[in-house]
């Protein structure tokens, strides 16, 4: 006797999304937004901090190059009628308290324009030369700013071989005076047309807070 054959059940057969498995990859796929989005906020972030930085230490050596003019109009002074190197026989003789040299100042090794002792604070304060702060005021020493952290040094030197004696033309350097003019229309040592005036550089170095350090030079006759 043959025995009865039963149905089998009937299969359940899933037709729908598998939820779990999709809301695993959306947690994947977010997390990786996350950090793209904190990658790219850190660079934007750091793009302004160093923009900031860029802008104020700008602000800075402009600020210095201003400061600078002091030195400058203090170094025309004792070039100009009246100052402590005006006369001729006065310029053929070193002069510290005028930061005064009569012959040309070497520049330091790897040269960047600018006489040595301008560079170095040790060979500076040696030869004798004095300090100004952001205002002008003469510092008693340059090695302690005023509360703006700005130092002003400054050097004159003639445009004359390093031991001349007879500061002629052909020894030193010097600038025509037929019409008077340019920037030495401020010196009052003008000599008749056709005449040469004695050619001297000004050189100055001003330091400020953060390390901002600015140089600056032109030259007078």
């Amino acid at each position: 006797m043959t025995s009865p054959i039963r149905p089998r059940p009937a299969r359940r057969v899933r037709t729908g999304p598998r939820r779990h498995a999709q809301r695993g990859v959306v947690m994947v796929f977010t997390l990786i937004a996350l950090v793209l989005m904190l990658i790219a906020v850190t660079a934007v972030v750091r793009s302004v901090d160093t923009s900031t930085g860029i802008v104020g230490n700008l602000a800075f050596r402009r600020d210095l190059t201003n400061r600078a003019e002091l030195a400058i109009a203090q170094a025309k002074a004792d070039l100009n009628a009246g100052g402590r190197v005006y006369t001729e026989t006065a310029r053929h003789g070193d002069l510290a308290t005028a930061h005064y040299s009569a012959v040309r100042l070497g520049a330091p090794a790897g040269g960047i324009g600018v006489p040595a002792v301008l560079v170095s604070n040790s060979a500076y304060d040696t030869a004798g030369y004095s300090c100004m702060d952001g205002a002008g005021k003469v510092l008693a020493n340059c090695a302690a700013p005023a509360a703006d952290g700005i130092v002003i040094r400054w050097v004159i030197d003639r445009q004359c071989v390093a031991g001349t004696t007879d500061f002629s033309t052909d020894r030193c350097g010097y600038m025509s005076s037929s019409k008077d003019a340019g920037g030495s229309m401020h010196l009052a040592t003008r000599k008749p047309n056709g005449a040469a005036r004695g050619l001297f550089r000004i050189s100055v170095r001003v330091t400020g807070p953060r390390n901002t350090e600015a140089y600056i030079q032109t030259t007078a006759g």
